[in-house]
Formats: structure tokens, sequence, C-alpha cells
């Protein structure tokens, strides 16, 4: 009698587990679906307000009169690219870890893991450096620090495209496994490894050459997130069908 009732207690969780599945699912695709939509639009909104950063190659004297005539709008522009952006991305690479590879394991999710989340990090640490810089242009600091604390903030650029070039191939080879991705989002996945990194090196070296592919690398970047947003959000059938 006791086996029976233990038994039927299994069969009655696993019924409740079983109902609760499609919500919480639907709860996962819709945190996915809202982190790519809010990190493609802190990057939108971000670029708008305020102008261009001075080049690389800039001297001190133009760096300071840079962020002295835009102090409020540059530090605006941080908190969106750098802060909202920031979590947006961690909240996205946790959503579709958890849709590409469920079961929690293995090398590929924990590098598409340690490069999506680390980006972010390192974003966190920028909008520090650029709230920082703020700060000190606000207390008439000099601009030999102001152009140090800009350099540091593009060096530190350089490094999150990598890993975010790192975190696109890898959430691309997990999707691989699952047959998650139309081949065109798999391509530019594999694709904006090379792209990212060359962009990046134009935060270090003044060249009107990697500029143009830094601008392409972001574009391209916002399209793969809300190419991955919308196909993995859908419904399975769906999502098959695309494919």
């Amino acid at each position: 009698m006791s086996t029976d009732v233990s038994t039927s207690s299994r069969r009655e969780a696993a019924a409740r587990a079983a109902d609760r599945r499609p919500a919480i699912t639907m709860l996962g695709r819709r945190a996915l679906a809202m982190a790519a939509l809010t990190y493609i639009a802190a990057w939108i909104v971000g670029l708008l307000v305020a102008p261009s950063a001075p080049s690389p190659d800039a001297s001190d004297a133009d760096v300071q009169a840079f962020f002295a005539a835009h102090r409020s709008a540059t530090l605006v522009q941080a908190g969106l690219v750098h802060g909202v952006a920031a979590l947006a991305l961690a909240a996205f690479v946790v959503s579709l870890a958890r849709r590409l590879a469920p079961e929690r394991t293995g090398t590929g999710r924990a590098l598409f893991l340690l490069a999506g989340l680390g980006a972010a990090l390192v974003s966190l640490v920028q909008l520090g450096l650029e709230i920082a810089l703020n700060r000190h242009i606000a207390g008439g600091g000099a601009s030999s620090t102001t152009a140090s604390l800009f350099h540091a903030v593009n060096g530190i650029d350089t490094a999150k495209l990598v890993l975010l070039g790192v975190s696109t191939a890898a959430a691309t080879r997990l999707a691989a496994r699952r047959q998650a991705f139309p081949a065109w989002i798999s391509w530019l996945g594999y694709a904006l490894l090379p792209i990212l990194v060359t962009g990046g090196a134009a935060f270090i070296v003044s060249s009107d050459a990697l500029s143009a592919v830094l601008a392409a690398s972001l574009l391209l970047l916002l399209l793969w997130v809300a190419a991955v947003g919308a196909v993995v959000t859908r419904a399975p059938g769906q999502a098959a069908a695309a494919s």
C-alpha cells in the first residue's frame, strides 16, 4: 500500500512539474526577448545622445575640451552603452545559454558564459572609468589625467570586443548542435569574431579603415542579437520552420 502511495505521489509531482514547464519556458523566452531589445535600444539611443569621441591620437587638450563641452551627454551615453547595455547583455547571455544548453554542462556553454558575462563585466568597468572621468572634468582636473582615463576606456573596449566576438562564436557553436539558428545567423555569428577583433583595433590605432570596420561590427552585432532573439524566442514549431 505504501509503495502505491509513493508511486502515486511521484507521478503527481512529475505531472505538476510538466504543467509548470511551458510557463517557465515562456518566461525564459520573454526574458531573452526583453534583454535583446534592451541591449539594442541602449546602444542606438546611446550613440545618438553624444557626438563621436576624439580619435585615439587626439591631443590631451582636445580630449579635455571634448569632455568639458559634452560632460552631461557623455555621462548619459556611458550609462546607456556601458551600464544598461551591460546588464542587458548579461541577461541575454544567461537566457540564451539556458535555451541552447539546458543541461548546464560542457565546455562550449562555459566558454559562452565566460566570454559573454566577461564582456558585460568589462562594460561595467568602463562605466566606472567614465564616471571618474566625468567627476574629474567637473572638478577642473588636469588634461593629462582626462586623457589617461579616456585611453583606458578605449583600451578596455578593445578587450570587450574580443570577448563579444568569442561569445558570438561560442553561442553559434552551441546552436549548431541543436540546429537552433538558420544558416545565415550561424555564418554571421562566426564572422563576427574576426570582425569585432579587427574593429577593436580602432580604439588603439587611428585609421579610417579600422573605424569603418568598427562601425560595421557594431551594426552586425546588433543585427545578430536581434536575429537570435527573434529566432530563439519563437515557439519550437515556428523556429523549425524558419531554419
